[in-house]
């Protein structure tokens, strides 16, 4: 008799849990772009250019997180010009800001065309940039992906 109440209990914590789990009460707040800075080049080329991109986030969530893979599209003033990746098991503390690194490799021809048709508007009003994808994070041993879309206009002149 004993060992049911005990056995009924552990199963009631466990739905519990999983009911918690699944109302999305646990549902992750979204990280805050604290400063983004161009880290160094590592190739220049007529098809290609790839970038070090160092990118400081803040976790607003009271658990760490630990980046295991991401594929996110970069576009610029609507066209799509190379794609960010962050680096494998970068981590980022509980309520703490971190600096991350993004791997950048970005289309040279179209990132070219579209600076040479539109320069002079990203000088006076700012460069449009979005960012979408997705990234797949762990906490406390659970996996999960998650879609991203972030848009910025990023001044070029103060």
């Amino acid at each position: 008799m004993l060992v049911d109440l005990r056995r009924g209990r552990s199963y009631a914590s466990v739905l519990c849990l999983l009911a918690v789990v699944n109302t999305g009460c646990l549902q992750p707040d979204d990280f805050d772009v604290r400063s983004v800075a161009i880290a160094d080049f590592r190739s220049l080329g007529d098809a290609e250019t790839t970038v070090g991109v160092d990118i400081s986030l803040h976790n607003p969530n009271g658990y760490a997180v630990d980046i295991v893979d991401s594929r996110l599209g970069l576009w610029l003033a609507g066209d799509s010009v190379g794609v960010l990746q962050f680096q494998p098991n970068e981590h980022i503390g509980r309520k703490t800001s971190a600096d991350v690194r993004l791997n950048a490799v970005l289309d040279s021809r179209a990132f070219s065309d579209v600076l040479s048709k539109k320069w002079f508007s990203f000088l006076v009003q700012g460069a449009p940039v979005r960012v979408e994808g997705w990234v797949r994070g762990k906490a406390w041993g659970v996996q999960r992906t998650l879609q991203i879309r972030h848009e910025q206009t990023i001044q070029v002149m103060n």
